[in-house]
């Protein structure tokens, strides 16, 4: 395990901030364009995409803006990065393994369910005659 400094925290923070930002402009993108299709606003308001990915991307810029400028937000994210470095995680050898006993329960209680399902058409199917 090895230890993380203070200065790779924040890098850290600031990069998964940044991808969630940018994330939420997409969707914001997706969710204007599809208003605009939905209530054909593109026909009603001049320039509909440049101004909906306009606001988009300041509405991002903000949100990253007051994320970092909110001390408790700040702080909850940095403790959530300090726990997360606390965690042990398994090795490829004990991924592979858990990963093997799922599949395979996985597969046993498909058997189980689609037997049971197969009993109970059978039977529902009988009634029905």
């Amino acid at each position: 395990m090895s230890v993380a400094s203070q200065n790779d925290g924040k890098k850290w923070i600031q990069t998964s901030v940044a991808g969630a930002c940018i994330l939420l402009g997409y969707i914001l993108i997706s969710f204007f364009e599809k208003m605009g299709e939905w209530f054909t606003l593109e026909a009603r308001i001049p320039y509909f995409f440049a101004l909906s990915q306009v606001i988009s991307v300041v509405v991002s810029v903000v949100v990253f803006g007051y994320i970092f400028k909110t001390p408790k937000i700040s702080t909850f994210l940095q403790e959530v990065y300090n726990e997360t470095v606390k965690v042990v995680w398994p090795d490829r050898q004990q991924t592979w393994r858990h990963t093997f006993v799922i599949m395979i329960a996985v597969t046993i209680m498909g058997f189980i369910f689609g037997f049971f399902d197969f009993g109970a058409n059978y039977l529902l199917g009988l009634v029905n005659k």
